[in-house]
């Protein structure tokens, strides 16, 4: 009889336990996983999207096919009058109200800077921030201004990933958690800065970024915005796993009692927004003044960039409002097709004709 060996024994069984848990790790959900990637996709999208497209699925097309079948027991045909004015209604109202706030803060951001896409109260508590990251990034008669820019940048990121991954007093062995993980959550963001994003479609379909070889060298696969993002969501997850035992935090921070708790999804956009628009700012003033001069006024520096962000905030978001709700008042008139109420027509022929109502409806 063939005595096999006990280790080699041991191997195979690992192997096979190693390829069943890969299996069930990650399992194949058929025709689901389209709705999962379309979900996914939608939720890469924000808040507009996700309301845009419930709004639609929920109520536009619902809506517009009851008014299709509007009195059709009575007349026989469908209402399409009244499916035209319920449609118009419908889909200008609820996708104006995310497009119109959208295409106001598109412009801000171009006009003024990326900072007008963050909250009033998180510009006051970042400036505040970025006066001592300023301050601890010596500047030299070699220093450049876009190294100089650059070193902000990065400290400010590891900065605000140290708070947010902060609770209360922490260990020793937290305090080098949360620096390695900092460190390498800045690196990421500062990757998301600069790659490339992909359209909703490519995104959908999961399609890779290609950069094409120059001079005979091979194509090279480059990550996408939305695929660092989910890194940076991914690692600061895994990184408060290890710091807490509360779960229902591990998405969220309130920057170690500093602002209300937020998701982390938010503030990783506002870190981005605020950071680049900070050392943009940074680079016009120090090419004007000189380096040595912003190094001793990096604190009014900030103060006239906190102010002046602030007030075009507060402004950008009077003229969100401003043009949502002139636009919200014109839709009646745009969906008003008929001097009649397509709806209720067929009630009012059949006092004039009788009963029997037929071709009011088209």
């Amino acid at each position: 009889m063939k005595v096999n060996n006990v280790q080699q024994y041991s191997v195979s069984y690992n192997n096979q336990c190693d390829y069943k848990n890969k299996k069930q790790a990650s399992p194949s959900f058929g025709s689901g996983s389209l709705a999962v990637t379309f979900w996914d996709s939608i939720a890469r999208g924000g808040f507009a999207a996700s309301f845009t497209v419930q709004d639609m699925a929920g109520t536009n097309f619902p809506r517009t096919y009851q008014a299709l079948q509007r009195n059709k027991d009575l007349t026989g045909e469908n209402n399409y009058k009244a499916a035209a004015e319920v449609a118009i209604r419908e889909f200008t109202t609820g996708p104006s109200m995310c497009a119109i706030p959208i295409f106001v803060l598109a412009g801000a951001k171009k006009l003024s800077g990326s900072a007008n896409e963050v909250p009033i109260e998180h510009i006051e508590a970042f400036s505040n921030e970025m006066k001592g990251v300023m301050k601890g990034v010596p500047i030299t008669e070699t220093t450049t201004v876009e190294g100089y820019a650059k070193d902000v940048k990065a400290n400010f990121y590891e900065k605000m990933f140290k708070m947010a991954l902060t609770t209360g007093e922490m260990s020793d062995k937290e305090k080098q958690i949360i620096e390695e993980r900092a460190k390498r959550l800045a690196g990421l963001l500062q990757q998301y800065d600069e790659a490339p994003s992909r359209n909703f479609i490519k995104q959908f379909f999961d399609k890779k970024l290609i950069q094409k070889g120059v001079n005979g060298a091979p194509d090279v696969e480059i990550k996408a915005k939305d695929q660092i993002f989910s890194e940076i969501i991914h690692e600061f997850s895994d990184a408060k796993k290890k710091l807490t035992t509360d779960y229902t935090t591990l998405l969220s921070s309130d920057m170690n009692g500093t602002l209300k708790p937020k998701s982390i999804s938010s503030l990783v956009k506002d870190f981005s927004n605020f950071g680049n628009d900070a050392v943009t700012t940074l680079q016009k003033e120090s090419k004007d003044g000189g380096l040595a001069s912003l190094g001793i006024k990096y604190s009014s520096f900030m103060d006239e960039f906190k102010k002046r962000r602030v007030g075009s905030k507060f402004l950008t978001n009077v003229l969100m409002v401003g043009a949502t709700s002139l636009f919200i008042v014109q839709i009646p008139k745009m969906y008003t097709l008929h001097k009649t109420n397509p709806e209720t027509d067929v009630f009012r022929l059949q006092e004039q004709q009788g009963s029997e109502v037929k071709n009011v409806n088209k």
